[in-house]
């Protein structure tokens, strides 16, 4: 049985799973700051801030052409500072682990 094209589009929240890109942003940045003291994991770390912040800006951006619902501007906001204290402890870290 060959497979057929659905008739209707899916929405932002069946295609996102639930979660809006503020909700993203903060579990990024939640997430990148707890694991951006450990010496090897925190390159991880910095690659899921850069999306955190990238995400908190973009849900944050005023024309609305991101997503269909509408983002959580708080939790983007806090997602996206969350995710640059992650990026400053990454370098505080690398240039103290670097230098023993």
């Amino acid at each position: 049985m060959p497979l057929r094209p659905r008739s209707t589009p899916l929405t932002g929240r069946g295609r996102s799973g639930g979660m809006d890109l503020g909700t993203r942003a903060l579990v990024l940045g939640v997430g990148s700051l707890a694991l951006s003291w450990i010496p090897v994991l925190n390159i991880v770390a910095f690659l899921a801030a850069l999306m955190a912040v990238g995400f908190g800006l973009l849900a944050r951006w005023p024309t609305g052409w991101i997503a269909d619902e509408e983002p959580n501007t708080r939790r983007a906001l806090w997602g996206a500072v969350l995710g640059g204290v992650a990026m400053i402890v990454f370098v505080v870290t690398a240039v103290r682990y670097s230098a023993f």
